[in-house]
């Protein structure tokens, strides 16, 4: 049997079905729209079958029913084929920052369509004409007209950092929309489509009679390989791409049909509509068919222009949006004077729903329950992609140079080299605008745990000993752990021949005040159990971007056994000098002293030095872990935590200081224990 082509360059459908092209069958859906509804709404990611959409639906109601043999409309229905005159609009050409630009472009479609069906228009604005051409096309035709919108959020999301331009486009929008409604008996059935819903729900009132379909779990499939769409179309090729990913060595040599779907299920699928199946992204998968390997195809397609214009004003906000406890109206309903982060990265393909959950509120009258939404990122080609991409935006570099600092920065980290370390921060620095700049510890710690996310590292903020709380702990590769301690102060005094003395002092002191909370809070701790090595990192900043590091080396003090050990060790106030290297900060070079610091090995776990598990001490951990409620918490970017699978186990680092103070307080009380 012969092979369908693979659609690679987005044919219309009328070459996909005339080119033996492969097609997902969605006529299905189409019927159950032009059926029950008259004007409905569709938000979907670029690249995800809209346009193809819109296409069908214009070939269907053209009345050519050659195109539909073999289609579930055709061979299920019956459908009849009534012809319709068909108006379809892009927005994506009416993207121009020019606030005249809009209205001439929908004027001009207007005065096209009319030429094509010999009709004269007499009126003068975009609202009035197509009310005088719909009218005009019911009366010669005898039937309403369909009417397809295609990226209709592109005037608004395109120039969204031009709120001024942004808002005057969706008042023209507003009214293009108010005349189709004022117009609706003159319309047999329209579809507007578009990426962000944000733009969409800036319309005000003029689109309350679509219906939206958005996140309707009958139409979740409308876009996108289901399941059974994907092995249907593509379970012919399976062979000879599996082979191909062996030969490259993105799959093991003894690798079978079931790692490769689960290969491609991880890198391409998880996208939710709330609907009973996960949704394939199209466009990858058909370039995965193609080229035989995986890529981030989709990511590499087209850059998101609206998600760069506002990360660049909330860089942070972008790169660590709060995913849970969505309503519904946040996500269907917020406009241009509300645009939440994590709504607009699901709209564009960069989050998807993960799960719902009921919300109850008490009112006078009694308790609403609405529903909420939680998001995650979609699968590995996404957050791949997403995290250069982000990482690019908050601080102006090439993706190129994402790839260069996520190797050199674990390089640093591992060989505990203080001057590469600071070198690397104080450059991403230099990126950032002094609109961006806020002089507070804080916004540095946000930006740095931004680039370790960046680099592909587990990072939690504000990770707990006994004692205290270290900024932030990172999670590398062999059970290694990094603690780092981060001290700000800010820039005083003129630019004098004594500020650089100054700034040595200042961040040699903070370096000092950083190493010695590291030492005396203990914030190793947490992570001796199961840490294979443990680095500790004290980091400076002074004024906007001057920058130094330490590693800490041969602490004494540190070098206490495992959390669950009884053994004990003396400490010591201050870590030794030896080893100390010189590390970079400031624009010009200049160069504090920097201690380097040693790896830490983890002792010899939860039994201690040569003894035995005591049985008392497991009874203590039993009882203690018992009255734990097991909910699984997630960090996010300013240490908060998230309630998200309840059952679903516990997060130690957080609750790791807790049981270890509970017993050390049981070692006191039994000491034979």
């Amino acid at each position: 049997m012969e092979q369908k082509r693979l659609p690679v360059d987005d044919p219309a459908f009328r070459s996909i079905i005339s080119g033996n092209y492969l097609y997902a069958d969605k006529t299905q859906y189409i019927y159950k729209l032009i059926t029950r509804f008259r004007c409905c709404f569709l938000s979907r990611p670029r690249r995800f079958g809209k346009t193809l959409l819109l296409d069908t639906i214009g070939e269907l109601f053209g009345g050519d029913p050659d195109l539909f043999k073999g289609l579930w409309i055709d061979t299920r229905k019956k459908y009849n084929y009534q012809r319709h005159p068909v108006l379809r609009f892009n927005m994506s050409n009416a993207d121009r920052q020019a606030p005249d630009y809009l209205p001439d472009r929908i004027e001009k479609r207007l005065r096209y369509f009319a030429e094509r069906e010999k009709i004269t228009l007499t009126q003068d604005t975009y609202g009035d004409m197509l009310e005088e051409l719909l009218e005009a096309l019911s009366i010669k035709h005898g039937v309403g007209s369909v009417i397809l919108i295609d990226e209709c959020d592109a005037p608004v999301a395109l120039n969204i950092a031009d709120r001024e331009l942004a808002t005057a486009n969706s008042n023209i929008l507003h009214n293009f929309y108010t005349a189709m409604k004022r117009n609706k008996d003159f319309i047999r059935f329209s579809l507007v489509t578009g990426v962000t819903r944000f733009a969409f729900a800036a319309l005000d009132s003029g689109p309350n009679s679509f219906f939206d379909i958005s996140l309707d779990p009958e139409f979740a499939g409308i876009c996108g390989f289901t399941i059974k769409e994907f092995y249907n179309l593509f379970n012919n090729r399976f062979p000879r791409t599996l082979a191909s990913l062996k030969k490259t060595g993105a799959l093991e040599k003894d690798a079978d049909k079931t790692a490769l779907l689960k290969t491609i299920a991880g890198w391409y699928d998880g996208y939710n509509w709330l609907g009973k199946q996960r949704v394939m992204n199209p466009y990858s998968i058909i370039n995965l068919f193609y080229r035989k390997k995986l890529s981030t195809y989709w990511p590499l397609s087209g850059k998101p222009t609206h998600i760069s214009k506002l990360a660049a004003e909330n860089p942070l906000d972008y790169m660590f949006p709060k995913l849970d406890g969505y309503l519904s109206e946040e996500i269907e309903t917020a406009g241009l004077g509300k645009i939440l982060p994590a709504p607009v990265l699901f709209h564009s393909g960069y989050l998807t729903i993960d799960s719902q959950v009921i919300v109850e509120t008490s009112l006078q009258l009694g308790i609403a329950r609405e529903e909420a939404f939680i998001f995650k990122i979609p699968n590995m080609e996404v957050e791949k992609s997403f995290k250069a991409f982000i990482f690019g935006e908050i601080f102006d570099s090439p993706p190129a140079y994402y790839q260069i600092f996520t190797k050199n920065v674990i390089d640093a980290l591992l060989n505990k080299d203080s001057q590469k370390i600071a070198k690397l921060l104080h450059d991403l620095l230099a990126g950032i605008t002094s609109k961006q700049h806020t002089a507070e510890k804080k916004f540095y710690h946000s930006l740095f745990h931004a680039a370790f996310v960046g680099a592909g590292i587990e990072v939690l903020s504000e990770t707990g000993s006994s004692d205290g709380q270290a900024d932030m702990s990172l999670f590398l590769e062999n059970r290694i752990r990094v603690v780092i301690e981060l001290k700000y102060r800010r820039a005083k005094g003129s630019a004098d021949e004594g500020e650089s003395e100054r700034s040595d002092r200042a961040l040699s002191s903070a370096l000092d005040d950083a190493e010695n909370a590291i030492i005396t809070k203990d914030y190793p701790g947490p992570f001796r159990a199961n840490a294979k090595k443990i680095i500790c990192l004290a980091l400076a900043v002074r004024g906007r971007n001057e920058v130094a590091a330490r590693f800490l080396d041969s602490v004494a003090a540190l070098d206490k056994p495992a959390p669950w050990s009884l053994a004990s060790s003396p400490r010591q106030s201050k870590p030794s000098a030896a080893g100390r290297e010189e590390g970079l900060h400031g624009p010009g070079g200049r160069l504090p002293r920097a201690r380097t610091g040693a790896v830490m090995d983890s002792g010899e776990g939860c039994r201690g030095p040569g003894r035995r598990p005591s049985r008392h001490l497991a009874w203590s951990l039993l009882l203690i872990t018992s009255s734990v409620k097991c909910y699984n918490f997630g960090y996010r970017s300013r240490g908060e935590k998230s309630m998200q699978d309840p059952g679903s186990g516990i997060s130690l680092p957080w609750l790791a200081p807790i049981m270890w103070e509970k017993i050390s307080t049981f070692s006191n009380i039994y000491p034979e224990a």
